[in-house]
């Protein structure tokens, strides 16, 4: 058995894990690997709001071997050494997923549509697509019309791309009651070039906390031994869940109000493994 109070690490990574050049620094890849080596019975945990072939990239550059939680909660995957299996899935339920695509066709709203390893879009405002792409790696493929989409595309999740937080949040209000019977989650994207504000859709009951949650609960560890770590709103469910949430220096106020810490340090000071070195009484020479 571990030895130390938490088991599990919970990771987001945009803002939190990645700086603000979308890169894993060498001071966090050398924490993070020498506390898988020396510490095997710590469950490392990427939770995204990323697909998960877009989360897989950063796994292999921080040297680790990680379960993956993609789209904000919707789906989980097991670690390499596990098979990299579905551990469980939540997909928009296929009758709301029209009701989707019709508010916005009707209010000439940009709607990213996760499939398997592809967005789908369509051909207008594509400006939004691109600057998207470029900030995550999403591959795309374009339509005309979001009902050319085949039904059996079954996704976990949607989000529509917006490049105002005033927008956003104008947008999440008015949203809201419409799809009550979903869960909607307030989410962004920053590079030192771009910022985007997303609404997302998920089925009802997802977000990153449950999902946690619900791995915690099969890998038998008590919430309270799990840390989390986060910067933005997608992320408070799992910083409330985990007995110790950090907010990095960088996330926004409401974040930082539901954290139990808020880091000294930012994405870009190296927060994440400043903060695992205290923690787990690591080396202070991995950062250099």
């Amino acid at each position: 058995m571990v030895s130390f109070q938490y088991r599990l690490v919970a990771l987001d990574l945009d803002g939190t894990l990645l700086n603000s050049d979308k890169k894993v620094s060498e001071n966090t890849k050398n924490v993070l690997m020498y506390l898988q080596q020396h510490h095997p019975d710590v469950e490392i945990v990427l939770a995204s709001g990323r697909a998960p072939y877009l989360v897989i990239p950063t796994e292999t550059d921080c040297g680790v071997d990680c379960s993956l939680i993609g789209y904000n909660g919707g789906l989980c995957l097991s670690k390499k050494a596990e098979g990299r299996t579905t551990i469980f899935e939540k997909a928009i339920p296929a009758d709301r997923l029209i009701d989707i695509y019709k508010y916005v066709e009707d209010n000439n709203l940009y709607l990213n549509v996760y499939g398997d390893g592809i967005v789908y879009g369509v051909k207008r405002q594509i400006e939004k697509a691109n600057n998207y792409s470029t900030m995550t790696g999403a591959k795309y493929s374009f339509v005309d019309s979001y009902f050319e989409l085949k039904p059996e595309l079954n996704p976990m999740k949607c989000l529509i791309i917006t490049e105002s937080e005033e927008e956003c949040d104008r947008l999440l209000e008015t949203l809201t009651p419409i799809f009550s019977d979903l869960s909607l989650v307030k989410s962004n994207c920053f590079s030192k070039t771009c910022k985007q504000y997303y609404v997302e859709f998920l089925k009802n009951g997802v977000n990153k906390g449950l999902s946690v949650r619900e791995f915690c609960n099969l890998k038998s560890i008590p919430v309270e031994q799990m840390v989390a770590f986060g910067d933005a709103e997608n992320d408070i469910d799992m910083l409330k869940i985990a007995g110790l949430g950090i907010c990095l220096g960088n996330g926004n106020d409401a974040t930082k109000a539901h954290s139990d810490k808020v880091s000294s340090y930012t994405n870009d000071q190296d927060g994440v493994a400043r903060e695992l070195v205290e923690l787990y009484n690591l080396p202070k020479d991995l950062i250099k």
